[in-house]
């Protein structure tokens, strides 16, 4: 990244690793521009214990530009990058509820006028059908660590 060392306090990932196969030196370069003591919150989508996910999803049509590690590998991932875990937070369940229920709305009443198939594509509905089936199989999880 074009910024000098230790130029940040914080920073923050939300639902980008998942496209990123180079995750060891996306979370380098995090380190490297935060200030020795600050904080790097991940919230992102994680592959989940029970098999590989159905596609297409919001982040990818199809397993090629989709890299989903496992809770394990990215608490390892961020402890090779001198990042120590404070916190950590799995929302799958909070994720499916909500997926769920925005799948029932449209069910029930149609999509609102502006939805997520404004920059995802006309795919979007079977982005989400398949996104509450990920999540109800346990194929995801969704997790959020706080680090410094």
């Amino acid at each position: 990244m074009p910024f000098a060392d230790d130029a940040f306090d914080a920073a923050m990932t939300i639902h980008v690793s998942m496209n990123i196969a180079d995750k060891a030196g996306m979370l380098r370069e995090a380190r490297r521009v935060l200030r020795p003591g600050g904080r790097f919150v991940v919230y992102d989508v994680l592959q989940g214990p029970d098999g590989e996910i159905h596609f297409p999803v919001p982040w990818a049509r199809d397993p090629s530009t989709s890299h989903l590690v496992t809770p394990d590998e990215m608490r390892a991932l961020l402890g090779d990058a001198g990042f120590s875990v404070v916190e950590e937070t799995d929302s799958s369940a909070a994720s499916r509820d909500w997926f769920s229920a925005m799948a029932a709305r449209i069910a029930a009443s149609g999509p609102p006028p502006v939805t997520f198939a404004a920059f995802l594509g006309n795919d979007f509905a079977e982005m989400a059908r398949n996104q509450v089936a990920n999540l109800a199989e346990e194929r995801i999880r969704t997790v959020t660590f706080v680090c410094t």
